[in-house]
């Protein structure tokens, strides 16, 4: 797992990804740079990439985990 301050900054190369899970449900996703940039933009951190996340399964807004 790798610490990352912004998505400009962490996701350089194609093969890097956004990974977000959700504690509640199990449900993950993993966005590529592109749909991840455009989704939650360049400058965007952790916890500011939770707090606008929401499970597409069961809804959940608190529990979601974010790693690259």
């Amino acid at each position: 797992m790798t610490m990352f301050q912004n998505l400009h900054r962490t996701l350089r190369g194609p093969d890097q990804t956004l990974k977000l899970a959700c504690e509640a449900c199990g449900h993950s996703a993993i966005l590529r740079r592109e749909d991840a940039v455009a989704t939650y933009g360049p400058d965007a951190d952790p916890f500011r990439i939770r707090r606008a996340s929401r499970c597409g399964v069961c809804g959940e807004r608190a529990d979601i985990q974010v790693w690259i």
